[in-house]
């Protein structure tokens, strides 16, 4: 098995909605395992208009394995956004906007006046590629719900396998952890569409290398 030490550098702001507060829609520092998945070329998506993302079919065939990407610098910026029309009549009914009686300018549940909260370009973000071969890792992705480019270089790094206790140093998927691992404790953060883990202490298999600790056995939908 290769495994690569990946660094992402944001090109242009990267934004999608891990936490909502008020009209405030914020963009937490890390970014999931499976929109890495799709952004890297992995797993093709086939779920354009569909009523929900398939992640256990698009994935579960893919054998080029990611991690969960942690933000090690970061800023954020934010931005104020207004959808709404420039009527002079406007008046808010059953959360939309009416421009006038009876048409309805927006769908529902769509924000329309609101601020971003986004990571700032030149932030900084690791994570590691597992593959039984030499993937085709491409130097640029985009991101989040605008696409955002982003520059990512790789480079392997050597390990060693080992048996025990232990505790990972970078995030972790819960939905792709082996069964046979003994999980004794984690600390968790809500990242959609799974929730991610942090300082996961686990009896089983692992991998060790000069900067990380992973779980040996990790695929995609592994527990879903």
């Amino acid at each position: 098995m290769r495994i690569f030490k990946a660094k992402l550098k944001l090109l242009e702001p990267l934004f999608f909605a891990t936490k909502e507060i008020s009209d405030m829609y914020i963009t937490e520092p890390f970014i999931g395992n499976y929109a890495l998945a799709y952004a890297l070329g992995f797993a093709t998506s086939e779920y354009i208009r569909a009523p929900q993302p398939k992640y256990v079919e698009d994935l579960q065939s893919v054998d080029t394995y990611c991690t969960p990407a942690v933000f090690e610098k970061f800023k954020w910026i934010t931005e104020s956004f207004n959808s709404t029309g420039e009527s002079r009549y406007l008046f808010m009914d059953k959360n939309m906007y009416i421009e006038y009686h009876g048409e309805n300018k927006r769908a529902r549940n769509i924000p329309q006046i609101g601020r971003l909260k986004m990571i700032a370009p030149e932030s900084i973000a690791v994570f590691y590629v597992l593959s039984k071969t030499i993937p085709k890792l491409p130097p640029y992705i985009r991101l989040g719900k605008f696409n955002s480019k982003a520059l990512v270089k790789y480079q392997e790094v050597r390990y060693y396998k080992k048996e025990g206790v232990f505790e990972t140093t970078t995030a972790i998927n819960p939905a792709d952890l082996p069964f046979d691992l003994d999980v004794i404790s984690y600390q968790s953060i809500p990242v959609k569409p799974i929730p991610i883990i942090t300082r996961l202490k686990a009896n089983g298999g692992y991998i060790q290398t000069e900067q990380t600790i992973l779980p040996i056995g990790m695929g995609y939908c592994k527990r879903v």
